[in-house]
Order: structure tokens, then C-alpha cells, then sequence
């Protein structure tokens, strides 16, 4: 791993002349061409989180912070889960919707266009808590349907577009006085911020509420994948992949081994730009080529075994859990 800083004046000479934010923006590009193609170390995390109460199904879930991409492996409470697509409750072999759960430990990949970590469990108002007052006024905006079917609407300017904005007062967590009851967000758009917003909601007394989202100051389009455990479970222990960085400053880390593969993806980032495909081809494969027999230098010959599903005569044994 390197820095940003490591190869900025390499980079700024094969780019030509640009400002940091188009560099920073080539890079992110030069890394991702590279990350594409294999499965490199620099991606791979592991992580323990908490699970909550599913609003669709009473089953638990978990929603993966902003930076996981794919799940990769999931272990509730000690046992180890075999995992399922998005459309597993469609198959006839699956579990459908009614919680008839098979007696495999299990999860279920439900997706990463989540923008909350959790469901509203019933119709509430929304308030915003605010870091810093320099974020006083700034856009909150949720998507969404209020308790009675109808679209999360506003009135800016005169004119009717959707989405409920909420009130964002550092110091206060208070809904305005024609708040709806929101029933379902369906997505959320947060104005670029100084410190963090907490989404949450709030009862009648004003005092107490659920945690909806900690939104960071960067995040504008929050999105996270969720997935569904089939076992009561209060934690989980998640291998995942991470999403492709994007790069803000020269102090940023590369997640990669070789310098000389980022230079490479990058000059075929601008010969792509000008349409130059077949230079650009070779650039690719190339940069791709070096960094992973950088990383294949770096591991050691562990045996990882294939994933498999025991299907012998003691089903009780598989039906058997226990809540840790």
C-alpha cells in the first residue's frame, strides 16, 4: 500500500496538465481498472455487527456500512452461514416469504440500495441531530411514502417536488409542526456537510426514538447492502469486500502493491479517453498482470475449501440451534 503523494508527480505528467481534482478523479479510475479484475488483498476486510428485527419478514438483518460492497462470508454467534441470492425466496427449493426457514444456518443477500440501516417498524415523524452548527440549514432530504399512501411531497419556490425535508437546527431534534407520519423511505439525498448527520425518529413525548442512519460528511446518496440471517442472532461476523476507493487529497492510501501497475492503468485511462482502445487494452492488462504477481509474492499457500451443504440422514442435527 502507498500513498497518493507516492506517485502524484509521475501521474500529473502522464495525465498532462489538470488540476487535483480531475487527477484524483483518473486515479480512482487507473484503480478501479486494476481492482476489476482480480481478487486482491487490499479489498478484503472482515467486521462484527449487530443485527435488527427485519420489518418484512420478523427474521434479523444487518446493514453493512458505506464501504462494503459484497458480502463474501457471514458467521452468526460462532456458526458458519452458507449463503443465498436476492431471488432464493423465489426459487421452489427456497424458503419463500411465510418464515418457514430451511434448517441450514443461513443468510441472504437482500441487496445495497438500502439508505437507512434499519425500517421504520411503524408510521413516525423524522428529525435530523446535527455535529456541527456550521451544517445549520443544509439539505436532508427523504424519499418516501407518509402513513397513508401518498408520495413524500415539498413546496419550494412554489413549485410541488418530491421528498420531505427535514429540519436540520444543531441543538435541535424537533419535526416541524406539518411533519408527516413517514411509513417507507425509499431513499435519502444528504447535501455535502462538515460533520456527520444522525437520522432518526422521534415519539410524541420528543424524547426517545430509533436510529435510522449516521450519514458521514462526504455522503451524499447513501446506499448500503443489507443482508438476512435465517437463525435468531444478535452478531455477526461479515468477510467482505470493500467498494473501489475514490481519492480527496494526496494523503489518501493506495490500496495496492505496485506503483509501476497504477502508472500503467493509468496511461490506459487516457488512452481510452482518446479512444486509443487497443494501446489502451494493453496498458490494462498489463498494470492488471503486475499487481497481481505483486500480491501473489505476498500470500502464503493456505488451503481454502469449497463451501458445501450436508445432506445426510441426521436433518434433526441441522435443526438444532442455539442462541448464543
Amino acid at each position: 500500500m502507498f500513498r497518493v503523494d507516492d506517485v502524484y508527480d509521475e501521474a500529473k505528467k502522464i495525465i498532462g496538465v489538470c488540476d487535483d481534482t480531475k487527477l484524483f478523479r483518473w486515479l480512482g479510475d487507473a484503480v478501479s481498472l486494476i481492482a476489476n479484475k482480480a481478487d486482491l488483498e487490499g479489498w478484503k476486510g472482515a467486521i462484527d455487527i449487530c443485527t435488527c428485527d427485519c420489518s418484512c419478514c420478523g427474521s434479523k438483518c444487518a446493514t453493512m456500512p458505506r464501504e462494503i460492497q459484497t458480502v463474501i462470508g457471514v458467521n452468526s454467534c460462532g456458526h458458519p452461514l452458507l449463503g443465498y441470492g436476492q431471488l432464493f425466496n423465489f426459487h421452489l427449493n427456497g424458503p419463500g416469504d411465510k418464515g418457514c426457514s430451511p434448517c441450514d444456518w443461513s443468510w441472504m443477500d437482500l441487496g445495497q440500495y438500502h439508505s437507512t440501516y434499519r425500517d421504520l417498524i411503524c408510521p413516525s415523524k423524522l428529525v435530523a441531530y446535527l455535529q456541527t452548527a456550521e451544517d445549520n440549514g443544509k439539505q436532508l432530504i427523504v424519499f418516501g411514502y407518509d402513513k397513508f399512501g401518498n408520495v413524500l411531497r415539498r413546496n419550494e419556490g412554489g413549485k410541488w417536488i418530491n421528498g420531505y425535508a427535514v429540519p436540520t437546527v444543531f441543538g435541535y431534534a424537533v419535526p416541524d409542526s406539518e411533519a408527516p407520519d413517514v411509513a417507507r423511505i425509499t431513499g435519502v439525498f444528504k447535501e455535502e456537510t462538515v460533520g456527520s448527520v444522525r437520522l432518526a425518529t422521534i415519539d410524541e413525548s420528543g424524547n426517545t426514538g430509533i436510529l435510522l442512519g449516521i450519514y458521514e460528511p462526504d455522503e451524499t446518496l447513501p446506499q448500503y447492502r443489507r443482508i438476512k440471517v435465517n437463525r435468531p442472532s444478535r452478531w455477526l461476523r461479515v468477510a467482505y469486500l470493500k467498494n473501489n476507493p475514490t481519492f480527496n487529497s494526496r494523503f489518501d492510501h493506495i490500496p495496492l502493491k505496485s506503483r509501476v501497475a497504477l502508472l500503467l492503468a493509468l496511461q490506459a485511462r487516457k488512452y481510452y479517453t482518446e479512444l486509443r482502445l487497443a494501446e489502451g487494452h494493453a496498458f490494462e492488462a498489463d498494470a492488471a498482470r503486475m499487481e497481481i504477481e505483486a500480491q501473489l509474492k505476498a500470500e502464503a499457500p493456505l488451503f481454502n475449501p469449497v463451501q458445501v451443504v450436508s445432506l445426510g440422514n441426521d436433518l434433526k442435527s441441522h435443526c438444532d440451534y442455539e442462541i448464543v
